[in-house]
């Protein structure tokens, strides 16, 4: 399963990672932080759903699911989630510094 839903949903999940926190109003900083755990969760909901391939019961077969691809792929939600909040927290300081400054 990890070969199917895998890289590019984590590669996204980077990259959207950097970006949001970026083009964030300066008041709404932390909230891009909290979303990568929360967004790829939702993309396994989702995009999980087409990939099952047993015959149990439905609660097996989500907690199979997001057992397999959720431990598969912790890392780059640990490592998105890291940048999202470095970046938002040095978006922080400027925002911080700036209106410190002027």
């Amino acid at each position: 399963m990890r070969d199917r839903i895998g890289l590019w949903t984590d590669i996204t999940l980077i990259t959207v990672a950097v970006l949001a926190p970026i083009i964030t109003r300066a008041g709404d900083r932390a909230l891009p932080a909290m979303m990568p755990p929360l967004a790829f969760l939702a993309a396994v909901a989702v995009a999980g759903q087409l990939l099952l391939e047993t015959d149990a019961s439905l609660r097996t077969r989500e907690a199979v699911m997001f057992v397999q691809v959720l431990g598969a792929n912790a890392a780059w939600v640990v490592a998105a989630t890291l940048l999202s909040t470095s970046i938002a927290a040095i978006g922080y300081l400027t925002d911080r510094r700036r209106r410190t400054a002027g």
